[in-house]
């Protein structure tokens, strides 16, 4: 689940995401991803930590703790990461920083699902 204001990070997300044969679900919204989320729990969710109406980090404090305390979270954000996303009590796995290449989206994806390992 991507929930992101801007309409072109969706469409990016989605391009790079479902030829993968992963299910993108959208939320326009801080409050329309909370909806959606209460009616199915998505695997992981990339959030806009610049989003209009909700605090995002407000999102994880809002979020039922079963189960969705287990569900990664990539943050996004034009502006590099801050002491306020990592003070979170649940903080967000892993941030990608706008704009972002679709490697990077990839990248991030894969390994918050597990599906990549790191090389040292």
């Amino acid at each position: 689940m991507t929930i992101e204001g801007d309409w072109r990070i969706r469409k990016l997300i989605r391009a790079n995401l479902e030829p993968l044969g992963l299910a993108v679900e959208e939320a326009v919204s801080g409050e329309h991803g909370l909806e959606l989320i209460r009616k199915s729990v998505p695997d992981l969710i990339l959030v806009d930590l610049d989003l209009p109406d909700v605090d995002a980090m407000h999102l994880e404090t809002v979020l039922p703790d079963e189960p969705c305390k287990s569900i990664p979270v990539i943050a996004m954000s034009s502006e590099p990461p801050s002491r306020k996303f990592y003070s979170c009590e649940r903080t967000a796995n892993q941030f990608l920083q706008k704009p972002f290449a679709a490697p990077a989206l990839l990248q991030q994806v894969l390994l918050a699902l597990g599906q990549l390992a790191i090389c040292d």
